[in-house]
């Protein structure tokens, strides 16, 4: 199950809002401009990841945009671009952090979900130890906001993807 967890930027042990529901995750990634959904998984296993999900692809994305697939990429360096981008998670698990504003987003997403960084949103990810996940990853051109490194994330700086997924556990958990 998805967990959303939320410090402010300068706080990371200050926990401001800890989720698994579904709703509340849409509501407050919104909040930020960026986006949750969920997406079918093909039956199946392994092979060629876009022609199994040409299908969902074809019907939910269009316009001017690229589509790759992205396996396992470790990465603890901030960065921005200057499109919308959506990562759409076939297999495995990887925390996505947005760094929207002076809040510090960590999305926590498995296989069906999809996750939208909105355009000039600083992020990185984190795969843990052995990055296994792979995900559909669509770029849509952007308008004026240029892309690139914001900064190395030190590790250990915000919790990563081991402490979250075993600090999991179900229902809201909100602290002021």
């Amino acid at each position: 199950m998805t967990l959303l967890t939320v410090w402010p930027d300068d706080q990371p042990g200050h926990v401001v809002l800890r989720t698994e529901d579904f709703g509340a995750i849409v509501a407050e990634l919104r909040r930020v401009g960026a986006g949750f959904a969920r997406w079918p998984l093909a039956d199946g296993s392994g092979g060629d990841w876009l022609a199994r999900y040409r299908e969902v692809l074809d019907a939910r994305v269009g316009g001017d945009c690229s589509v790759e697939v992205a396996a396992g990429e470790p990465s603890l360096v901030e960065r921005r671009w200057g499109g919308v981008e959506e990562r759409f998670f076939v297999q495995g698990a990887a925390v996505w952090y947005l760094h929207a504003g002076r809040e510090v987003h960590a999305v926590l997403c498995e296989p069906g979900d999809v996750l939208t960084v909105p355009a000039g949103v600083s992020h990185w990810h984190d795969g843990g130890l052995r990055a296994g996940y792979v995900t559909v990853r669509v770029r849509r051109s952007g308008g004026g906001c240029r892309g690139g490194v914001v900064r190395a994330v030190e590790p250990g700086e915000f919790p990563g993807f081991e402490e979250l997924v075993a600090g999991r556990g179900g229902g809201a958990v909100l602290s002021g």
